[in-house]
Order: C-alpha cells, then structure tokens, then sequence
C-alpha cells in the first residue's frame, strides 16, 4: 500500500498541473488577443469583426471577445 500512495499522490499533483497551466494559458490568451484586437482598432479602419478576422478568431468566441472589448 505504501508504494502505491506516492504514485497516486503524484498522479493527483500532475493533473492538478495540468488544469492550472490550461487555465492560466487560456486566461494569458484571452488577454493578448483582446491587446491585440485593441491595437488593431487603434491604428486601422477595421471593424472589430474584421480584426477578429484578421486574427483568425473563431465564431464561437467572438462573442466574448466583443464583451472583452467594450470593458477596455
């Protein structure tokens, strides 16, 4: 039984890891992409679906990162 713990305990530590990296890099991401479509703004005559476009973002989020922009 003792053998088995370390294992489990570390099995536990990697996914707990795992799910803070995701979560911090999706948060890092979200952030980067709405400075980014700010910077787009700011210097074309883009719509912000354009720039969303032109940073290739997905339908799926372009909601989000509309309500990102009207906090700026």
């Amino acid at each position: 039984m003792t053998e088995v713990l370390p294992q489990f305990i570390q099995v536990k530590i990697d996914r707990a890891k795992k799910e803070v990296i995701e979560e911090v890099t999706a948060k890092v991401t979200k952030e980067v992409t709405k400075d980014y479509l700010i910077n787009i703004l700011k210097t074309t005559n883009l719509t912000p679906d354009g720039a969303m476009d032109l940073l290739g973002i997905p339908e799926a989020d372009r909601a989000m990162y509309k309500d990102l922009l009207k906090k700026k």
